[in-house]
């Protein structure tokens, strides 16, 4: 078990504090751990890639730690109103397309690891940013415009994974 494979764990471990945080009304410590989570992201990718210890685990570890941490914190600011419901399920069913495409290029015998694309990782961060914004402090109008941002590079990236997959398939059946 390599330092980038285990700061994924603790993202998962911090998950559910965050969660528990929110239940609380305890905005301030649910930022400061969803920061914390948002930095560690970064650091392990960083360091997976300096320290020449990207692993097979990792490449599974690393997404799987993001959506559980991006996707359960949409649920619970949903549920407590702070992200309107809508980006919350398009947010959702964007990663279980993707998560389901993954299953079904797997059972097709591709074996190949998981590669994300670029406009996945500006999606991350946007979805990363919307949380933050919801959770900063201080009276604030959530702007539509914001949301719509951030539903647009769900979407797009979505659909960008769907083609490459479509593409690795049809590569496959040749």
């Amino acid at each position: 078990m390599n330092l980038p494979n285990l700061l994924s764990i603790f993202r998962l471990f911090v998950t559910v504090f965050f969660i528990i945080a929110i239940n609380y009304d305890r905005y301030d410590i649910a930022l400061l751990l969803f920061m914390l989570q948002a930095f560690s992201d970064v650091l392990d990718g960083f360091l997976a890639r300096i320290m020449k210890a990207k692993t097979y685990l990792g490449a599974f570890l690393d997404p799987m730690a993001d959506k559980v941490m991006i996707v359960s914190s949409y649920i619970v600011l949903s549920i407590h109103s702070i992200i309107p419901f809508w980006v919350t399920s398009v947010v959702l069913i964007r990663d279980l397309v993707i998560s389901t495409g993954f299953l079904i290029l797997y059972k097709l015998s591709y074996k190949g690891k998981p590669t994300p694309i670029i406009l996945s990782k500006i999606t991350t961060l946007s979805q990363m940013c919307t949380v933050i914004y919801v959770l900063w402090p201080g009276d604030k109008t959530y702007s539509k415009h914001f949301f719509y941002a951030t539903a647009a590079l769900s979407v797009f990236s979505g659909f960008q994974y769907v083609a490459d997959g479509i593409r690795i398939y049809l590569k496959k059946e040749r």
